[in-house]
């Protein structure tokens, strides 16, 4: 079987189960056009390792690559498609998972100033636009592709709500976001509205001068952009610099400071917080809790006043 049709076979079969695959179905396709119009059968392990290794150096991409792959070669050899799998049996070392970047308030706000860099005569609203996606991110702590899948008839200005629909864990949610992010998200819409709507009030929240909506690839592209322009650099190498996904990351440690500082009960508070976040638990919240010098402070100074008396009474 060609490689082509085995990878739409596999990918319809993944769907099948109830899965999105729509990352796996991105690599799956750049593996087709790396291994050209061939038969699986002649695939050569060549073609394969230079597929898991990005730009000549193993990442942290090896690990989901090589398991979509070895899926793929599974499915493959059960149906008498393929006789071997030419994937490495030997696992690399991969680098640690990079800490994420918890940007400060001035660099929040100097990445908000920097936005207006981004219009142009022919797409004057993309500052403005790219703006409120950034307030949003920050004001919501939604995942960039919940952000990029709101609907102008996802946002409740009456309720100060947001629909999330259909998200990573196949839920929709409700997120109330706060009296500032609801005026400007109503002075937002007063002008998006003057953009095309191709599909009504269902159209994109977050779009193009086109009225469709921005690819989570475009995103990323107008942010590095506008990082720059705000001179936020972390490192000098390029896959260490801040990324837009570190916003949620920071929306996450900065609530968590403010419970600290303003007395709150934090332990009791973080499954609402894990609950505002989408998680099913709060492991997957505890990975957004980057321990930074100031989380860590204000950790301390709670532990202090919780074990102060009991070093006195002893």
């Amino acid at each position: 079987m060609k490689v082509s049709d085995l990878v739409d076979s596999y990918v319809s079969y993944r769907r099948s189960l109830g899965m999105r695959y729509y990352t796996q179905a991105d690599f799956l396709k750049s593996f087709v056009r790396a291994a050209g119009d061939i038969d699986i059968r002649e695939v050569r392990p060549d073609t394969i390792r230079a597929l898991l290794i990005v730009k000549g150096r193993v990442t942290a991409s090896w690990e989901p690559r090589h398991s979509t792959l070895s899926g793929l070669y599974r499915f493959a050899i059960c149906r008498g498609l393929a006789d071997v799998c030419p994937l490495p049996t030997i696992r690399p070392q991969i680098p640690c998972p990079r800490t994420p970047h918890i940007y400060s308030l001035d660099e929040i706000k100097r990445l908000l100033s920097a936005t207006a860099s981004l219009a142009t005569p022919r797409a004057p609203l993309r500052g403005t636009t790219f703006r409120i996606l950034l307030l949003v991110l920050y004001g919501s702590a939604l995942r960039i592709s919940e952000a990029l899948s709101l609907t102008l008839q996802d946002v409740n200005l009456t309720d100060r709500l947001l629909t999330v629909r259909d998200t990573k864990f196949f839920k929709t949610r409700w997120v109330p976001i706060g009296p500032k992010l609801t005026e400007e998200l109503r002075t937002y819409l007063n002008q998006r509205c003057c953009l095309k709507l191709p599909n009504g009030w269902n159209s994109a929240l977050f779009t193009a001068r086109t009225g469709y909506r921005w690819s989570y690839h475009t995103a990323c592209e107008l942010f590095g952009r506008t990082r720059r322009v705000a001179g936020i650099h972390r490192g000098d190498e390029l896959h260490s610099s801040p990324r837009l996904h570190d916003i949620r990351h920071t929306a996450a440690v900065h609530r968590v400071l403010h419970w600290y500082r303003s007395g709150a009960n934090v332990q009791r508070l973080l499954p609402y917080l894990a609950t505002y976040l989408g998680h099913v638990d709060l492991s997957s919240t505890q990975r957004y809790l980057t321990m930074t010098p100031e989380l860590l402070q204000e950790a301390g100074k709670r532990f202090e006043a919780y074990a102060e008396p009991e070093a006195c009474h002893e």
